[in-house]
C-alpha cells in the first residue's frame, strides 16, 4: 500500500474546505491529487475522463449530487471508488449511497486521521462505513418506511382525526367538526396510536407533520378544516379507486376556496404510491 500511489480527485463547492483537503492529502501518502473541481458536472467529466483510483465527493454538490455522481458512476462501470463527504447526511440518504455501493462515507467535522485512514482503507479495496451510523440510519429508515406504510392503512376518517388532532383541537372539538361524539374520537385516537406506533398527541402531530406534509401545505394557503376535509376526503378516495385498478399513481383536481386570497383556488393533487404494498403518500402537484 505504501508503495502504490493512489489518483485523488477532490470535489467540493467550497473553496476554502477544497483547499484545504488539497493541502491535507495532497502531502500525504500514497495520494497523489489528479485533478480537483467544484461541481458536480466537473466531477463526472473528470471521472470520466482520468478514472481516479478514489473520487471524495462532497454530498451537495450543484449540479449531479454526490448520490447522482456514485449513481452514474455504477451505471456506467467505472473503476473509480466513491467516497462520499458529508456535513450532515439524511438516513435515508445514507441508507441510499450504501444500498448502491458507496465505498465511503466521512463526515467534515472528522479529524483529518480519520479522514486519511478512511481513505487509505478505500484505496486499499475495502470500505469505510462506520458500523454505528449505517445501522443507525437503517434502524430509523426502516422505521420510516414502516410508518408510511402505516399511514397508508389509515382510513378517511383516521386520517381527518389525525389531522385536527395535530392541529391542538381537543377530543371534543374534533367530534364538534367531524359530527360525531366524543368517544368514537377517543376510539379513532387509539386505533391511529397502534397503527402507527406513537403513544401521545405530540409524537402523533410530529410523526404527521413529517408525513404529510399536503396538509400543512393546504393549511398554509389558509383553507378551512372544512375545505381541507372536503378537498382531501376526494383525493382519498380517488387514490382508493387507482390502487383497485393497479396504479401506483394518481390525480385528483379539486376547487377549494382559500379565505387569504378571496378566491376559488384550483387544486391538484399528485398520488406516489409503491408498487405491492398499500404505502403512499398525497402531496399538492408542484407543477400547480
Amino acid at each position: 500500500m505504501s508503495n502504490t500511489t493512489v489518483r485523488l480527485v477532490i470535489a467540493d463547492d467550497h473553496p476554502v474546505v477544497l483547499q484545504g483537503l488539497i493541502s491535507l492529502l495532497g502531502s500525504k501518502r500514497p495520494f497523489t491529487i489528479v485533478a480537483s473541481c467544484s461541481n458536480g458536472t466537473e466531477s463526472i467529466s473528470i471521472i470520466r475522463k482520468l478514472r481516479p483510483d478514489v473520487a471524495l465527493l462532497d454530498t451537495s454538490l450543484p449540479g449531479p449530487n454526490g448520490l447522482e455522481i456514485l449513481d452514474i458512476v455504477r451505471a456506467e462501470d467505472l473503476p473509480t471508488r466513491v467516497v462520499l463527504l458529508a456535513t450532515s447526511i439524511a438516513d435515508r440518504d445514507l441508507a441510499a449511497a450504501v444500498a448502491r455501493g458507496v465505498h465511503g462515507v466521512l463526515c467534515k467535522d472528522c479529524s483529518a486521521d480519520t479522514l486519511l485512514r478512511g481513505l487509505r482503507e478505500v484505496a486499499s479495496g475495502r470500505k469505510w462505513l462506520p458500523s454505528t451510523l449505517v445501522h443507525g440510519a437503517r434502524q430509523r429508515e426502516t422505521l420510516r418506511e414502516d410508518r408510511s406504510t402505516a399511514f397508508g392503512a389509515l382510513t378517511t376518517r383516521e386520517y381527518e382525526v389525525m389531522f385536527l388532532a395535530s392541529t391542538g383541537l381537543s377530543n371534543k372539538q374534533i367530534a364538534r367538526q367531524l359530527s360525531i361524539c366524543e368517544g368514537t374520537v377517543k376510539l379513532h385516537l387509539h386505533s391511529i396510536y397502534g397503527k402507527v406506533a406513537v403513544s401521545n398527541r405530540t409524537a402523533l402531530a410530529a410523526l404527521a407533520r413529517s408525513n404529510c406534509d399536503v396538509f400543512y401545505k393546504l393549511r398554509g394557503l389558509g383553507l378551512t378544516v372544512g375545505d381541507y376535509l372536503a378537498s382531501f376526503g376526494a383525493a382519498r378516495s380517488k387514490a382508493a379507486t387507482e390502487r383497485e385498478r393497479g396504479y401506483d399513481t394518481g390525480y385528483c383536481n379539486r376547487h377549494a376556496f382559500v379565505p387569504s386570497m378571496d378566491e376559488e383556488l384550483p387544486l391538484r393533487f399528485a398520488f406516489a404510491g409503491r408498487s405491492g404494498t398499500g404505502a403512499g403518500a398525497w402531496d399538492l402537484d408542484p407543477a400547480v
